[in-house]
């Protein structure tokens, strides 16, 4: 995106210049102009022609900041239109009308003809070109009484040629690069439209797998051992009113935190245990959680220091531990589980729930769980690992999650 819209800038940048570049016609316009209306001043000629032919000199230049400017901001290359045609064919007859009263109004040509390459193509161009240069002296030698072949062909009117043809080259390539810059801009912001949706969407993709995968380890759960402890009180209400008590008060315990997980999700906010507790105190809190739910002993254990590692790493971690004893529970059928926490590398904290069920194929596993293919793609986005070793006897999930320094390590 930003490689685009830096092409963009230069892009306008080199347009913008080209419109600057009018106004640099402007000015040259306007000098020719008084160079001729003095050249035109200083001739031996009527004052009623003098007037006159100033005059129509001042009009052609006119024409361009009035007209003419706007025409040849048009695309180029397009088809000569006939309003064109017609407004290069009042300079042209302007041109000679001049030349006819004054002879020095053949300077008007720089003018006209510099007008003409901007309104025309090339070929349409060179041709008004010849054709002026015909006409302007041959009106000039009859108005004055003269021979045609005298004048037809002076210095004047072939050095006018020569540099109208060499300006006219100048100014369409001028204008067939602004003409090229302007398409490839319309490509260009064509482009960064479509790569903003293609962001746009692969965001919204993202976000709604996000959402997913932490409505999966926080309010299903949640729900799931609300409903299994339910079930389990209202089995018991007559044979063990004691026992169907206390799974009713931690139904209600459970209620009450798959609610703070909500409002933490609404918030767009860390696990509400990992806000409030270590890593190694939010693990240990998980096991104990699930010790209670079930009545199987779940071991924890710290190896190493614990140390402060990024809150991304925290809450993969914690939402592994999360998910990890929820299959050990609804899946596992396990008597036992042990919940290692280990920080003994230094460049990596790696989490390993080990149960006492009576294993799987992991194959089919990752195939078909939700839960998993989750836990896997967060650790991944992490460059970690998720390791499956099941067992006739158990089977132990291993999820490694390298570190970096935290920013109050680095200060």
């Amino acid at each position: 995106m930003t490689l685009v819209g830096a092409a963009l800038r230069e892009e306008r940048a080199d347009s913008g210049s080209v419109l600057l570049s009018f106004w640099l016609w402007d000015a040259f316009f306007a000098g020719a102009t008084i160079l001729t209306a003095v050249l035109i001043a200083l001739e031996d000629r009527p004052p009623a022609a003098k007037v006159g032919s100033i005059a129509i000199v001042v009009a052609i230049s006119l024409a361009w900041p009035v007209r003419g400017r706007r025409l040849a901001l048009a695309v180029h290359d397009r088809p000569v239109t006939a309003g064109r045609l017609a407004f290069c064919a009042v300079l042209g007859i302007g041109m000679v009308a001049a030349v006819a009263l004054a002879d020095s109004a053949n300077w008007a040509a720089f003018v006209v003809y510099s007008q003409l390459f901007w309104l025309l193509p090339l070929g349409p161009a060179i041709a008004g070109v010849a054709v002026l240069t015909f006409l302007a002296p041959v009106a000039g030698a009859l108005s004055r009484g003269q021979g045609v072949l005298f004048d037809l062909l002076p210095p004047q009117a072939l050095f006018m040629t020569l540099f109208g043809i060499l300006v006219g080259i100048f100014i369409t390539r001028l204008a067939d690069e602004s003409t090229r810059r302007a398409a490839l801009i319309a490509e260009l912001e064509a482009s960064q439209a479509q790569v903003a949706e293609l962001s746009h969407v692969a965001g919204a993709a993202a976000e709604r797998e996000r959402l997913a995968g932490e409505i999966h380890d926080t309010l299903a759960q949640g729900f799931t051992s609300i409903v299994t402890l339910l079930q389990a009180a209202q089995a018991q209400f007559d044979a063990d009113p004691a026992a169907a008590r206390r799974h009713v008060d931690l139904a209600v315990r459970a209620a009450r935190e798959n609610l703070g997980e909500a409002r933490q999700l609404v918030a767009a906010g860390a696990p509400g245990e990992a806000a409030a507790r270590s890593l190694a105190d939010a693990v240990g809190r998980t096991a104990d959680r699930y010790a209670e739910e079930t009545g199987s002993p779940a071991a924890r254990t710290v190896h190493g220091t614990p140390r402060k590692v990024s809150a991304e790493t925290e809450i993969v971690l914690l939402r592994a531990a999360q998910e990890l004893l929820a299959n050990a529970r609804q899946h596992a059928g396990a008597g036992r589980v042990e919940v290692d926490l280990d920080y003994t590398d230094p460049d990596a904290v790696a989490l390993a729930v080990t149960d006492d069920g009576p294993g799987f194929d992991p194959d089919a596993v990752d195939e078909g769980s939700f839960g998993l293919r989750i836990l896997r793609g967060r650790v991944e986005r992490l460059d970690g690992e998720v390791d499956l070793d099941p067992g006739p006897s158990g089977t132990t999930v291993t999820v490694t999650v390298p570190t970096a320094p935290t920013p109050q390590e680095v200060r």
